[in-house]
């Protein structure tokens, strides 16, 4: 009975051991995929902040200054009217023209006039456009309610309007509202 208390110690021994080694190797195995991890990220993060510097040294500097006295594209989005106040009336567009363009007022005045003159009355300039462009004032009425942008606000009656019109192109230059007092509901409040 003692060589088989002998063998089974010994048998729990071997076992004992054998836990302790499976131990050991999963506390390195652990370690073995912290370390490819931790180098996986490492090499990640050094191979992009190279990269970046690659990029960094080889790019060319971003030129923000216009060079002076250049023209605009005429394709560009801001498009520059220069002066016509030198050409013949015969080259501008027709009151009928810009009465239909502005089909939607009772129009009271039409004036032909420069927009220097328009901007001196408005305090409205506009660096795009000359002061010595022609432009057509049509000034009108509108019955009604009358939408602004977005429907942000509603002019319930007898909205005014003043629209400014390029007098060579017909091109709209903007357009102001005027509500008598008690007939304008903000929509923003």
């Amino acid at each position: 009975m003692r060589d088989d208390a002998i063998t089974h110690g010994s048998d729990r021994l071997k076992w004992y051991e054998i836990v302790k080694i499976l131990s050991i190797m999963k506390r390195i195995c652990t370690t073995v995929n912290i370390f490819r991890i931790t180098s996986l990220s490492a090499f990640i993060f050094a191979s992009t902040t190279n990269l970046l510097l690659v990029q960094t040294v080889i790019a060319k500097p971003v030129q923000t200054k216009k060079p002076v006295n250049q023209p605009i594209p005429f394709n560009s989005k801001l498009r520059i009217y220069p002066a016509n106040n030198s050409l013949p009336t015969s080259r501008f567009i027709t009151i009928e023209s810009v009465i239909k363009k502005s089909s939607k007022m009772q129009i009271t005045e039409a004036k032909l006039t420069t927009y220097e003159e328009f901007a001196a009355k408005t305090g409205l300039y506009k660096s795009s456009i000359s002061n010595n462009r022609m432009v057509w004032i049509v000034t009108g009425f509108v019955q009604g309610d009358l939408r602004m942008s977005r429907g942000r606000s509603v002019c319930t009656d007898n909205a005014k309007l003043v629209e400014v019109r390029d007098a060579e192109t017909g091109d709209s230059f903007g357009r102001s509202i005027y509500c008598p007092p008690n007939n304008q509901i903000n929509f923003m409040l």
